[in-house]
């Protein structure tokens, strides 16, 4: 009697261990940078250094974060591809060539001597649920320093879009429209930062 238990207590956590987990789905954020023609092209601008961005730890995972009241979390089985720091990164720098605000966009590590150096730091990144509505939630502080390392101009930016769905894939595609709009906003802060 004494083995029939045994083989059914096997039998039964035999089933749990071979359950298969979904595979991990890899998101990212849209790096097509459009023209803003709105921007008038600043001819006292000839180089820039772009920063790295930094954030707090969990920005520099490949966690998709939501919060929930004081809880936050990360989805289990949906991830980032590269870490918001990275897709930030590309996303400023690829912004700043294609709409030529200065002549000459430098990524961080060039040994050159620039006019402007552009740092910045991710305070939010993260879809938000509240009640039964979710929003994405980006937000930004970029500083502008001219060549002798003096901060010049400072601005955080916010964007705040409300999610189609409450799942990962909802939070990622209003992620990827509140950088749009936060990317417009930045370029018309910082061409006009540069003219002054």
């Amino acid at each position: 009697m004494k083995k029939i238990i045994y083989i059914c207590i096997i039998l039964l956590l035999s089933g749990c261990a071979i359950r298969n987990l979904p595979p991990i789905k890899k998101y990212t954020i849209d790096n097509t940078v459009s023209i803003n023609k709105d921007i008038m092209k600043t001819k006292n601008c000839q180089s820039i250094i772009i920063k790295f961005p930094q954030s707090s730890n969990e920005f520099f995972s490949k966690n998709i974060i939501y919060e929930k009241g004081l809880e936050k979390n990360a989805y289990c089985f949906s991830k980032w591809y590269e870490t918001p720091n990275q897709m930030l990164y590309k996303i400023i720098l690829l912004s700043l060539q294609k709409n030529q605000i200065c002549r000459f966009v430098y990524p961080q590590g060039v040994s050159t001597q620039a006019n402007y150096i552009l740092g910045s730091e991710i305070l939010d990144f993260s879809q938000n649920f509240i009640k039964s509505k979710s929003y994405a939630k980006v937000k930004i502080l970029f500083y502008l320093k001219d060549k002798n390392g003096k901060v010049k101009n400072q601005k955080i930016f916010q964007e705040i879009v409300k999610c189609k769905t409450n799942n990962a894939i909802g939070g990622v595609e209003a992620l990827n429209e509140a950088i749009e709009k936060l990317v417009t906003k930045f370029l018309k802060w910082i061409n006009e930062s540069i003219k002054n």
